[in-house]
Parts: structure tokens; sequence; C-alpha cells
């Protein structure tokens, strides 16, 4: 099986790959997180919500992998971000994912082993830019491939930063891999921004599509964000169409159960190596009624490293604080 670059083989990334360039408009973005998404007052406010993931496996001859369910966390909150000599009020966006597998190789099995990826970013409010100013991932992956020829799974363990300059010129990132052995090494580098440009961090892009106009089908204007695997700047197109689907989740204490009206963003690569769309469910916000389920990521998936099969992350509570 031929080796892929470190992101490629970091199979649980549902967003590592996702990026894009924009044109010299820039994307209409509200708080549409907030039941109120008229003013964008972040102080006291947070959300949690809760994902059940599951597989579907594509695969079953030669190298195969197969889940059990796992669990997909994300937290929005508040918090004061020093940056230089300025102190400035921002989001902060942390998730977590943990899931257990096991791979198959003809009559080779290997021990299940537990995957997880945790991430943060921080950015500014959207009437000061929705600016990124760092981004966190961690990352423990088991994956079908080794350096060693007598072993034919491995283990890669890295961490990957980003800290963009103040003025958004510009951002330093610093991939380091600690497993394996073989691989285990630190590289940095600088990546030019173009300030006319949409930029999201990729942390930042799962919020960031909540905060489009999501109450039609219609196309959206593209942004830009940087490919961690070549760590360059590279295109995305992206297009919605509105659906109404079935629905059971917890929201604040109330259980919801039925049919809700949703648009789906479909994310697709400008690239020699497009992949699978990326399709990401949102609530819409059509009236009153939908308000209360603010724009939430009810759905998205996933395909897995060489195409062996692909998760669903299914929302299944969310709580709100922020009336």
């Amino acid at each position: 099986m031929k080796k892929k670059g470190i992101f490629g083989l970091a199979l649980l990334l549902p967003l590592a790959l996702l990026a894009g360039c924009g044109g010299s408009a820039k994307l209409s973005l509200s708080p549409n997180w907030y039941y109120q998404n008229e003013v964008e007052n972040i102080t006291g406010k947070s959300e949690r919500l809760e994902y059940e993931v599951t597989f579907r496996q594509f695969q079953t001859e030669g190298t195969s992998v197969s889940y059990d369910n796992g669990t997909y966390v994300t937290e929005l909150k508040a918090e004061n971000y020093t940056q230089g000599e300025e102190t400035l009020q921002v989001y902060h966006f942390h998730t977590e994912l943990n899931i257990s597998g096991k791979y198959t190789n003809g009559a080779s099995t290997s021990p299940t082993f537990a995957d997880s990826m945790v991430t943060d970013v921080w950015f500014t409010r959207i009437n000061e830019g929705f600016r990124p100013i760092r981004s966190e991932k961690e990352v423990h992956s088991t994956v079908p491939y080794a350096a060693d020829p007598n072993q034919w799974y491995a283990t890669y363990e890295f961490t990957y930063n980003v800290d963009y300059a103040a003025d958004l010129s510009s951002a330093d990132y610093a991939l380091n891999v600690t497993a394996p052995e073989a691989e285990k090494g630190e590289s940095t580098g600088t990546v030019k921004i173009d300030t006319d440009k949409t930029f999201l961090d990729n942390e930042q892009i799962i919020l960031g599509l909540r905060g489009l106009n999501l109450s039609s089908a219609s196309s959206i204007l593209p942004f830009a964000t940087i490919d961690p695997q070549t760590r360059r700047m590279v295109n995305v197109t992206l297009s919605t169409e509105a659906q109404n689907i079935p629905v059971s989740f917890d929201c604040n204490g109330e259980q919801i159960d039925g049919s809700i009206d949703v648009v789906q963003v479909s994310c697709s690569y400008d690239s020699k190596q497009p992949g699978p769309p990326r399709r990401f469910v949102y609530a819409a916000r059509t009236d009153d009624t939908y308000k209360k389920y603010r724009s939430v990521l009810i759905r998205f998936e996933s395909t897995v490293m060489y195409d062996l099969g692909e998760m669903t992350y299914t929302l299944k509570k969310a709580e709100f604080n922020d009336r």
C-alpha cells in the first residue's frame, strides 16, 4: 500500500484537507449559532454539541477496517486572548473525536486500537473580521501502513499548530511528528495570506459554514484556507441544497423527534486530487420556529483513508447557553 503524507495518513480528520480560495468578494456571515443573531454579544454565552460517530464499510477484501461507534464533541465559548500588546475577547472553538476499531489484512487482524483527535481554534467576532488567531490539533491515528516491512499497520501521533499575524497577512505553522520512531521530527514554515479574500482556519470552517445564510438552495462564494497537507492555499467550491430530514436529538432538555428543514453544504476541491465532496447538513434558519436550532450542524460525512469506508457524525445532544 503506497504511503501517503502525514495528513493523508490521519484518516480521522474530518476537515483536515478542507481547503479553498476565494474571489475578491467576502463571505457574508452572521452569528447564527445564537438564538438572536442580530447583535453579536458573546459575553457569557456558550454551547456544547455531542455527536454519535458511525462507520459504513466500503471495502471488505484485502485491507479493510471496522470501527465501533465513536463520539465527537464540540464546545464554543468566549475567552480573552492576548496577541502582542492587545487583549481581545474572542471565540474559542474546541472539538474532541474518540473512536476505536481494528484492521484486517487477509488472515491477519490487528488488536483493537483507540484513535483520537483534539482541536482548538481562537478567532475574533464577526464584526471584527472573524479573523483566526491560533489553531492547535493533536492526533493519535492508527493506519494500515508501516515503514517496517514486518509490520502492516502503525500508530501515528502528531501535533499541528498555526499562528496568524495580527493583520492576517501570513501564518506560521509547526508540524511535530512524535510517532512512529522512523518518522519523528518537526517541520515549520510560513504561508502568505491574501487579505482580499475571506479566510478561515481549517478548524474554524465547521462553524464558519454555519454562519452563512442557510435558508435556501443557492451557490456560495468560495473562501480561503491553508491545506495542512501541502501547507499552501488551494481551491474549493461550495454549493447548498435545501432538504427536509428526520432527526432525533436533545435540544436544551427537549427531545426533538421528527423532521426539520435543513441545508446541505457540499465542499469540493479544485485540485488534481479533489476527492469526494464533503457534505455538511445544517438546520435551516427559515423562521422564528427554526431559530431555536441555531443553524446547528445536524450531520456530516467523511470518507476515511484509501476509501475504506465512510464515517457519519450525527447530532444527539445540543446545549445552548445564549439567552
